[in-house]
């Protein structure tokens, strides 16, 4: 039996039966998480329909957003319960996912996947700062909107936050061109958290700017097995892979990137980019132009277009 409900974007949740859930996740222990009498919510996109394989990523998603729209739910600390059971680290794999969005310019996101953690951790003063700290950089962003854009830098906790001394220590040191001692205290940090996804993040972030493709890119492909499949993963990827001479491999996660983002400014510089480096300057010349049609302002776009690159 199915119920369905409107979430509070687009997308719908879809109320199945435990015992639905529990076929698709026998490689789990969620025989001992779900309570077969309760059922469980699952997030669709807007007009699609219940598929036959259900995702992990589909229930957690769905319990999310009910979560959000209703902390009070009467299932509320169930569902509470089975995610932070099924995703221990969430609520830093998420902060830190939603400020790598701001970081990139996408606020919307960035809000809402703090609203979303909201409804999980419905007394969470730093969900707050960190929704602040969100709203102050949208606000500094509205105020300098034509200045040109950084480039693909993930996203820094905020000092106010009690966030974890090295990380913090690695993210500095990395985005001010102390690359081995970031790289040190990355290290040093993941030692204590190894499966923070968004630290191996960091940790190939800093490889990628020694230039240490081969290193960057294991890491990056460790990141995703950690949970972190993200756009910006696949997209720092494919230039580690653009840098080895890896094209079709890079086209490849540029593409699933696009597919998940197809608006992102940054993935479609860089399928322009690899098109570049294919010979193709035809194609290369569109994604430009793509880019320009988002963001009229785009420098590197510009740059390659008026000095006939393409």
């Amino acid at each position: 039996m199915q119920r369905t409900t409107e979430s509070p974007t687009e997308s719908r949740i879809v109320f199945i039966q435990a015992s639905d859930m529990l076929s698709h996740f026998s490689r789990r222990e969620y025989s001992a998480i779900i309570d077969p009498a309760i059922p469980v919510p699952v997030e669709l996109p807007a007009g699609e329909e219940l598929p036959a394989d259900i995702s992990e990523e589909m229930a957690l998603a769905g319990m999310l957003r009910l979560l959000a729209a209703e902390p009070e739910h009467q299932n509320a600390a169930y569902y509470r319960y089975c995610i932070l059971a099924a995703r221990p680290n969430i609520l830093d794999e998420l902060t830190y996912a939603a400020m790598m969005k701001a970081e990139n310019g996408d606020f919307s996101l960035a809000i809402e996947t703090l609203d979303a953690l909201k409804g999980l951790f419905p007394y969470s003063s730093e969900l707050l700062a960190y929704k602040n700290a969100v709203l102050k950089k949208k606000e500094a962003a509205a105020r300098q909107r034509n200045a040109p854009e950084a480039a693909v830098i993930p996203a820094v906790i905020p000092a106010t936050l009690d966030a974890d001394a090295l990380f913090t220590q690695a993210y500095h040191n990395i985005n001010d061109g102390d690359i081995d001692e970031g790289l040190s205290a990355i290290h040093a940090f993941l030692e204590k958290n190894p499966h923070v996804w968004n630290a191996w993040f960091l940790l190939g972030w800093g490889l990628r700017k020694a230039s240490r493709y081969e290193e960057s890119e294991s890491v990056f492909r460790t990141a995703m097995e950690k949970g972190g499949a993200n756009v910006d993963t696949r997209n720092e990827l494919a230039i580690c892979l653009m840098e080895k001479g890896d094209l079709k491999g890079a086209r490849k996660e540029l593409e699933a990137a696009l597919h998940a983002e197809p608006e992102n400014v940054k993935v479609i510089s860089n399928l322009g980019v690899l098109a570049l480096k294919m010979g193709d300057e035809t194609q290369a010349s569109g994604f430009f132009r793509a880019v320009l049609e988002i963001d009229p302002n785009d420098a590197i776009a510009k740059n390659v277009l008026n000095n006939g690159r393409c």
